[in-house]
């Protein structure tokens, strides 16, 4: 039976089911290919969806333990199964002015995005393809098992009803710990740098099980449908252009399968 791993892409995640009996501390992350990392979580009962206003969370089950990924994908990833390299802020993309004296090296460690759910899902196809016979099945999270993996696994409902979350969540954000607008931070987080373009994956603090970028530099994909019947598709996360009122940690957005995000 294949263990499923969950990419997170423009963003990508990965996940994998397992089995592992014991939770009391949050597991080392787990190697993966092309230099991804993975962090288990347990299956659990959370609250889901809280914006805000008491109440508003609704108790949502995990039914499998999951890997996930620990940073989104990046560009050296991206090119090395796609052969190709489509971002916006790279050494070719529109962008390329923004990222003109970043380092090479550094450069391929930022994240893929101007990617669209179809885009990704051909990702995972090749991915999964090149990893075959190795035990993971790859594929992008449901909304519920990103939502649960962006608050660190949290599952009472009290630490739930945070907008944030790092090592402990907090109610308050600023571009000093996410890549957003730095004039717009969140609740009483203070004024940081607008840096105008993405930056390295894992550049600011991660969230308890160490999952980094939950909370700015790309949009996530995830696998849901936006609705019964239709075509669009969920992301999460935020973006380096984030300003408060549209604060990730709580809030899905409606994006055509086709359209590339960022």
């Amino acid at each position: 039976m294949l263990s499923h791993r969950v990419l997170v892409a423009s963003c990508l995640v990965v996940i994998a089911l397992i089995s592992n009996p014991a939770w009391a501390q949050p597991a080392k992350p787990k190697e993966g290919p092309l230099g991804m990392k993975f962090a288990p979580l347990p299956k659990a009962t959370f609250y889901m969806g809280w914006n805000g206003q008491k109440g508003s969370a609704k108790k949502t089950e995990i039914k499998e333990d999951f890997e996930i990924a620990i940073h989104t994908v990046t560009q050296s990833q991206w090119q090395e199964v796609m052969g190709n390299n489509p971002c916006s802020f790279s050494r070719d993309g529109e962008g390329k002015d923004k990222v003109k004296d970043i380092k090479d090296e550094d450069l391929k460690h930022f994240p893929v995005e101007n990617v669209s759910w179809t885009d990704a899902q051909e990702f995972i196809k090749k991915l999964n393809e090149k990893e075959k016979g190795k035990g993971y099945q790859y594929r992008l999270p449901s909304e519920v098992e990103w939502e649960y993996a962006c608050r660190g696994g949290a599952t009472s409902e009290e630490e739930c009803s945070y907008h944030c979350y790092f090592a402990k969540p907090t109610n308050d954000l600023s571009s000093k710990e996410a890549n957003f607008h730095g004039d717009h931070p969140f609740g009483k987080g203070a004024r940081g740098p607008n840096l105008g373009r993405t930056t390295k994956v894992g550049s600011y603090a991660p969230n308890k099980v160490g999952l980094y970028d939950m909370h700015g530099n790309v949009w996530q994909w995830c696998e849901d449908l936006w609705e019964k019947g239709g075509s669009a598709r969920v992301s999460r996360g935020g973006k380096l252009e984030l300003r408060r009122r549209q604060l990730p940690g709580s809030v899905p957005r409606q994006v055509r399968a086709d359209a590339p995000e960022l």
